[in-house]
């Protein structure tokens, strides 16, 4: 499988045209521009493992610097986690926080599948549409508000990203957000479908390991006419990644799905090239189109996804979402 990632022209400075200047000196990245204009104040939460406290000074900084306000939940701070019901009552409470115009989730790790099935849905229904932003063990909550019908789905860079992600994934986080338009990005095509014909859809998905586990848990929201992202990490060996994506095909998973994207696998040396090896072969058992190659996941350069905007991805593999603006 080769992973090309490679980009369109249309350039991310066009959209965002002064977000987040690095500074000459060789200065970390300014978060100016990071969010739209209607967000002023950003909600930090957490659902899963403790936070450094050092990256969340910084992070408190950066975007107080950059003019928004920082409103963090009170488990974020601490050296512990807190149990799940607290977790739960905590996100609830940061999610109908009439000044949080947004909610950034610290980091991922562990815990999220305890406190998702504490959540009281119907609470959240008062904000329908708020806007949460998270990846990776946190992709158990964005597929189940999914399944719910509750708030507004983005699956991508967490604060902890800021140590690492690089300046085209923070501008295309800014242009996501704001609905801009965005470069064009070329993937692999493993698997076509018998028309051959182009493909299109809302997004969904997320680390593979927790989209399976969501899905064991009957809260997996159907895949129908959705265009399903899976990434994972080094974490979990590719006998895992192969069972894990076994019995979501064999569950029906992937049964209505417009197309399955495969995107960054941290693995390397053997586990890399065995994983390689088995995607291509695993496709040509979907019955949709796969592609592999699109930057998202735990990379410098992952990209956001918005499961409330459409993409669409060519024949030949051409990944745009500009085409339902």
């Amino acid at each position: 499988m080769t992973n090309r990632n490679r980009l369109g022209n249309l350039p991310l400075a066009m959209a965002i045209a002064s977000c987040m200047a690095r500074a000459e000196d060789g200065a970390p990245a300014r978060l100016d521009g990071l969010f739209p204009p209607d967000v002023r104040t950003v909600g930090i939460v957490l659902v899963s493992s403790p936070f450094d406290p050092a990256k969340l000074s910084a992070a408190t900084n950066a975007l107080t610097a950059a003019g928004y306000r920082a409103n963090v939940a009170p488990n974020v701070a601490l050296a512990h986690r807190a149990p799940p019901a607290e977790r739960a009552r905590l996100l609830e409470e940061a999610w109908l926080d009439p000044q949080n115009d947004i909610l950034w989730f610290a980091r991922g790790g562990d815990g999220a599948a305890d406190v998702v099935p504490l959540l009281d849905w119907e609470r959240l229904r008062a904000r329908p549409d708020m806007r949460v932003v998270g990846f990776s063990d946190v992709t158990l909550l964005l597929n189940a508000m999914l399944a719910k019908g509750v708030g507004h789905p983005l699956s991508g860079p967490m604060v902890s990203a800021l140590s690492y992600w690089n300046h085209d994934s923070r501008s295309w986080f800014a242009a996501m957000l704001r609905g801009a338009p965005l470069p064009r990005a070329a993937v692999d095509v493993l698997h076509r479908s018998e028309t051959g014909e182009d493909v299109s859809g809302l997004p969904m998905g997320g680390h593979l390991e927790r989209v399976h586990r969501l899905f064991k848990s009957g809260l997996f929201p159907s895949s129908k006419g959705r265009v399903v992202f899976l990434e994972c990490t080094a974490k979990y060996p590719p006998g895992q990644i192969r069972q894990c994506l076994e019995e979501l095909r064999d569950g029906g998973a992937f049964a209505d799905a417009s197309a399955v994207v495969f995107c960054d696998f941290r693995h390397k040396g053997p586990d890399r090239e065995e994983i390689d090896a088995f995607l291509p072969s695993f496709a040509a058992t979907l019955p949709c189109p796969v592609f592999s190659g699109y930057p998202y996941g735990h990379c410098p350069d992952s990209r956001l996804l918005d499961f409330r905007r459409a993409v669409s991805i060519s024949a030949d593999g051409v990944v745009d979402w500009n085409a339902g603006r």
